[in-house]
């Protein structure tokens, strides 16, 4: 059995910044209007994250786990609304992807995605992919504030339930973390640049594999089967 984790944002798909702009509404409804948002370097963070700096940044106090939980499942409130009202999109050729994969008796689709299981649930479920999903052995944001503690208990998890029938893990995302956490885990990364992070600063992390845009099925089939 061959694992894939796939992150969601950037890599599946693009939500318009439908995510961001529910966090931005629920900070305003917190602290106001007239409170300029702090500038917070997203890709690839975790959900808890994310909001922790920008509550920490704000108010120059680090909130306590409690606030933190509070402001994302707020924000989580107000997510169907936004990718209701922006342009997203799948990610060319994901919609092919998913199925292919889904359907090949080697590999086992998962998620590692710094969202919620509830936010992740929300955005795949808006684009028409969560059945491609095994969402009880993927990785979420949970409690976690980074995204390596996130992949290591969703690694702990496939090998409680699967141990040596695992042969290798991919970790397929389009940030440096996700490169990152993919190493952490002993997992091939592949990296493609279809988010907010060149090709250029990818290739900087040193993934195991480097893509301008995910290949059609069977190339990517190829890929993941080289010689290692």
């Amino acid at each position: 059995m061959k694992l894939l984790y796939w992150d969601i944002d950037g890599t599946l798909v693009n939500t318009g910044m439908a995510g961001m702009n529910a966090i931005y509404e629920v900070f305003h409804e917190l602290k106001g209007d007239d409170q300029a948002v702090p500038k917070i370097s997203a890709g690839g963070r975790t959900d808890n994250y994310i909001c922790q700096q920008l509550l920490y940044q704000a108010t120059g106090v680090m909130p306590d786990d409690e606030e933190v939980n509070e402001f994302c499942r707020n924000y989580e409130k107000h997510l169907m609304k936004w990718l209701q009202k922006m342009n997203g999109e799948i990610i060319p050729p994901v919609r092919d992807l998913l199925p292919f994969f889904a359907q090949h008796p080697d590999f086992h689709q998962c998620l590692l995605t710094g969202n919620s299981i509830h936010g992740a649930r929300m955005k795949l479920d808006f684009f028409n992919l969560s059945q491609y999903f095994d969402f009880d052995h993927s990785g979420f944001a949970r409690n976690f504030y980074y995204r390596d503690d996130m992949a290591k208990y969703a690694h702990a998890i496939a090998e409680k339930t699967w141990g040596s029938e695992i042969e290798a893990m991919y970790v397929i995302g389009d940030t440096p973390y996700d490169i990152q956490c993919g190493k952490a885990i002993g997992a091939y990364t592949v990296s493609v640049a279809t988010g907010h992070y060149t090709y250029e600063q990818l290739q900087a992390h040193s993934p195991w594999v480097l893509l301008h845009r995910l290949p059609e099925p069977e190339a990517f089939l190829q890929l993941l089967c080289q010689p290692t």
